[in-house]
């Protein structure tokens, strides 16, 4: 009964740290690294207001790439409101990017039983692919300057930690 239990705990493992990763087929880009300029990028809000990374220079921003289906990302909507409140005040924006493959009534949902107060705007494959994203979550930390000073990769162990250590030396 053990080995069985153990064989179902580890399957389980398996499929959900492969759940959040890109599909077979999709193309991989290596994402950028620490001091390139980072990609720009303008896409819509649900409101269908347009938001542009250029629109942020002077301002430290954290980029954030996620899905409603992703239970990393979950766990990180909280931690990412606490930083927003914490930082936004004295400089710090947090563009959180969604595919907008995820159907308006999906992301919409998730913001209202997540609480985000940060900005939320719907990526495209052409914005995805340019930050080489091959899983999430994945944040970008961009200085004043627009140069991506760190990423962060799918774990959120700790990141709440390291984040706030990241932006305070930012800010």
């Amino acid at each position: 009964m053990k080995k069985i239990f153990s064989i179902i705990v580890i399957a389980s493992l398996l499929i959900f740290a492969s759940s959040c990763q890109k599909k077979e087929g999709e193309v991989e880009v290596a994402p950028p690294s620490k001091g390139d300029i980072a990609p720009d990028f303008t896409l819509k809000q649900i409101n269908g207001k347009a938001v542009s990374l250029a629109d942020y220079k002077g301002k430290v921003v954290l980029v954030e790439f996620w899905a409603t289906w992703c239970p990393p990302c979950k766990e990180l909507a909280p931690i990412l409101n606490e930083i927003h409140k914490r930082y936004k005040d004295k400089g710090l924006v947090i563009l959180a990017l969604v595919s907008e493959d995820e159907g308006e009534e999906a992301i919409t949902s998730f913001i209202k039983e997540q609480g985000i107060t940060y900005t939320v705007v719907l990526a495209d494959q052409q914005t995805t692919r340019r930050y080489g994203i091959s899983g999430i979550p994945a944040s970008f930390v961009i200085n004043k300057e627009g140069r991506v000073v760190n990423m962060h990769m799918g774990n959120t162990q700790g990141i709440m930690q390291e984040l706030a250590v990241e932006i305070e030396g930012l800010l």
